[in-house]
């Protein structure tokens, strides 16, 4: 029954794509922290900023591997995707920048210790659901 239970649903298939988004997520979050880093501690730019950077460039790199590997959403158009994605995005990229900003101000800790917390629950959560339901449709 169980068995029956899990091929019915696909949960096989549905853990391989929340471990390979995880994956995607832990390559984004690298290239993430390193503009958000450079952007900082290089240019001398306020965290905030530096964080909205980084995060732009990590969700950039995350369509295009989420796009071809994770979901492997090849036969819808591209820009639509992207644009659902830009949307879902730019959610994930306020909820990164607030969580870190009250974070940060609030608690008084690091704002790269903020960043990674914050960055973690919006990833297992938001980040993965609206992707997998509204940008990939899968």
């Amino acid at each position: 029954m169980v068995i029956q239970y899990l091929k019915k649903h696909n949960v096989s298939g549905n853990l391989k794509k929340f471990f390979r988004f995880q994956l995607t997520a832990l390559l984004a979050t690298s290239i993430d922290f390193f503009i958000t880093i450079l952007l900082k501690e290089k240019f001398q730019m306020h965290y905030t900023h530096a964080v909205a950077g980084g995060a732009v460039a990590g969700a950039f790199a995350a369509f295009i591997i989420n796009r071809n590997w994770v979901f492997n959403s090849l036969e819808k158009h591209p820009v639509g995707q992207g644009i659902r994605y830009a949307l879902v995005a730019t959610g994930s990229i306020l909820l990164n920048t607030i969580g870190t900003y009250f974070l940060t101000e609030s608690i008084h800790i690091s704002y790269l210790v903020s960043k990674a917390s914050i960055a973690l629950i919006i990833g297992f959560t938001y980040s993965f659901y609206f992707s997998k339901r509204f940008v990939f449709y899968v």
